[in-house]
């Protein structure tokens, strides 16, 4: 279940370019003001669509937009990451050691991500 925070990123680049939450909610195919009011307040969590939509019209990447789902996206990703890792460890086949370097190397990315200092 996702955490329920404040995707406030939205609104500023929103209103840094003085769209209004119809216009934006046209410009991302959204069915009305209110649906972008609800992602604004996290009352509902976007879409992939929508995600997509918002970066390609603010020119920004998941992340910059959406920093506290993109935290709890990784987070899940790594509990997912650290059963795999266990039900891997005994395996020596070709196979599984391939699926462990993926899997270190997306620990990797995700901890080298939480330590970029905010721009």
């Amino acid at each position: 279940v996702m955490r329920r925070k404040s995707y406030v990123f939205v609104r500023s680049h929103r209103r840094k370019w003085g769209l209004t939450q119809v216009e934006l909610a046209r410009l991302v195919g959204l069915s009305s003001r209110s649906a972008v009011s609800r992602i604004e307040r996290a009352e509902r969590v976007p879409t992939t669509a929508t995600i997509i939509a918002c970066g390609i019209i603010f020119g920004l990447a998941t992340p910059d937009l959406f920093p506290s789902l993109q935290e709890e996206i990784e987070e899940i990703v790594s509990l997912a990451i650290a059963v795999l890792q266990e039900e891997l460890a005994d395996q020596s086949d070709n196979g599984s050691v391939r699926k462990r370097a993926l899997l270190t190397q997306v620990l990797e990315r995700i901890k080298s991500r939480k330590q970029q200092p905010d721009l």
